[in-house]
């Protein structure tokens, strides 16, 4: 298992060589959608973000399930 270090390190990995690959043309898209595709990867990994104010992403505690 991975360590949610490990995890976050691996994201900005990805999204560096995402955003730089012009095939994938992450340039032309609109900001909400590259934020959104962000929040996406950070999500996947465990790390719950949700925009506030001028922050594309405050981290989220996740909230527990009640039975």
């Amino acid at each position: 298992m991975r360590s949610r270090e490990q995890k976050l390190v691996d994201i900005c990995f990805s999204c560096a060589l995402m955003i730089s690959d012009p095939a994938y043309g992450f340039t032309k898209k609109p900001i909400e959608e590259r934020a959104a595709w962000v929040a996406e990867q950070l999500r996947a990994c465990g790390f719950n973000t949700v925009p506030v104010g001028m922050s594309w992403g405050v981290l989220r505690e996740r909230q527990e399930k009640t039975p």
